[in-house]
């Protein structure tokens, strides 16, 4: 004899549960997901130049603070000594910075940003402007002028008081 197969109807509701509260999403958590949407974002906007964006964070960081050690390079962007050698590699290959002696302690490694340098920066730049309006898109003009400064004094904060880096 077959076995016998009972089928039940079931019903699905699209209301939501009220047994489940809705929680606003953490704020970490938030970061999070647009660090990545952002990453992507700079990514793709990236590419066209030939750079990626640890060498973009050296030559803004170069261009902003001007020639500089080697080592202070590698810790106000909080890369690891042993990544920066070959990202400053990369870079000096490709003439967009300049690697020497500091004439204030001689065993120190000081960059520059080279005019190539300072080129490529600027290509970059207007790459990754396209790209930042169109992930801040749904804000006005002074809602985007608002989030920059208020992340702006967020990463001062956590860069400065964290041992986490940043």
């Amino acid at each position: 004899m077959a076995p016998r197969v009972t089928i039940t109807e079931v019903t699905v509701s699209t209301e939501p549960d009220p047994r489940r509260r809705r929680r606003a999403p953490a704020a970490s958590l938030l970061m999070t997901r647009l660090a990545r949407a952002s990453s992507r974002y700079l990514a793709a906007s990236l590419e066209p130049t030939g750079i990626k964006a640890p060498e973009f964070a050296v030559l803004s960081y170069l261009s902003a603070v001007g020639p500089l050690p080697q080592g202070a390079l590698g810790s106000g962007l909080r890369i690891d000594p042993s990544n920066l050698v070959a990202l400053i590699d990369r870079l000096e290959a490709a003439g967009l910075v300049v690697r020497g002696r500091d004439p204030e302690d001689r065993r120190r490694h000081r960059l520059a940003l080279t005019e190539a340098g300072a080129e490529k920066l600027g290509e970059a730049e207007r790459a990754v402007a396209d790209a930042e309006q169109a992930l801040l898109e749904p804000l006005s003009r002074a809602e985007q002028v608002q989030l920059i400064g208020l992340l702006d004094r967020l990463a001062q904060h956590s860069c400065s008081h964290s041992r986490m880096g940043c």
